[in-house]
Formats: C-alpha cells, sequence, structure tokens
C-alpha cells in the first residue's frame, strides 16, 4: 500500500466536482484517487518521459569511443591498470 503523506487544497468550480463525483461514482473510487490518478497519468508521466529524452540525448552526445578488436585483451590491459596504483 501507497503511503500518503502530503496534502494539496485544490479548489474546483461546482461542474468540475460534480462532473468527478459522478465519475468517483461510477468507477467505485474515492475522489482523491480519480485525482492523484489524473496528476500521474497527466503531469507525472509526461515529466518522466522527458527525463528519459533528456538522458538518452546526453547518451547520444558523448564523443564514440574506439571498440576494441580483442575484448579479452583489452580486458586484461584494463585490470592490469586498474590495479597497478595499489
Amino acid at each position: 500500500m501507497i503511503k500518503l503523506s502530503k496534502k494539496v487544497q485544490v479548489l474546483l468550480t461546482e461542474n468540475q466536482y460534480k462532473g468527478l463525483e459522478e465519475i468517483a461514482i461510477q468507477r467505485k473510487k474515492k475522489l482523491g484517487s480519480l485525482v492523484r490518478e489524473a496528476v500521474e497519468e497527466y503531469h507525472l508521466k509526461a515529466k518522466r518521459k522527458q527525463e528519459v529524452a533528456e538522458a538518452v540525448d546526453r547518451l547520444l552526445s558523448l564523443p564514440q569511443v574506439p571498440v576494441p578488436d580483442d575484448y579479452q585483451e583489452w580486458e586484461a590491459e584494463y585490470q592490469a591498470q586498474k590495479y597497478s596504483c595499489r
């Protein structure tokens, strides 16, 4: 179960409230649940999508690194350098 710990007060018009109340009754949910679902679906999902897009852009903008011809040889050299300082 998700722990709800923050409270937000939202003022709605009479029509908005009645509309949400009808939906809540139809879906057998509480009004607060509908509001939380709407916030998640509309705002937070878009925010995460934007963050992922920005992360992909940052990854794609990294400089290209040459790929070793022989991975085992590269790994051995890497390990030797990694532990040579100790």
